[in-house]
């Protein structure tokens, strides 16, 4: 086998690498787009109907032309997706501490 040949057996697992990675954050972020609707839901069932009229208020006026529905969904999705980035971050970590 000669260098380049080495050398291309090295760039062929690198893209198949970078390929997984792309499908698996493809796939973690349509999960987060779908979980996210009905979270948004709840949240804005549960502010309605149990929150005080004063939080409602502060977030309304904070909000201001913006529907709360959809703030609630943007909210609900960077929090499905920073929770998967804190899991992903601690299973590297204990993964890296079990191998050594």
């Amino acid at each position: 086998m000669t260098g380049l040949e080495t050398e291309e057996g090295k760039w062929t697992k690198l893209y198949a690498a970078i390929k997984k990675i792309i499908a698996k954050e493809f796939l973690w972020a349509l999960v987060s787009i779908i979980l996210a609707l009905p979270l948004a839901a709840v949240t804005v069932y549960l502010l309605n109907n149990y929150g005080s009229k004063e939080l409602y208020t502060v977030i309304t006026g904070f909000l201001e032309e913006q529907e709360f529905y959809t703030a609630a969904y943007v909210v609900n999705l960077a929090g499905i997706y920073f929770s998967r980035m804190v899991i992903g971050a601690i299973k590297t970590l204990t993964n890296k501490e079990a191998a050594q």
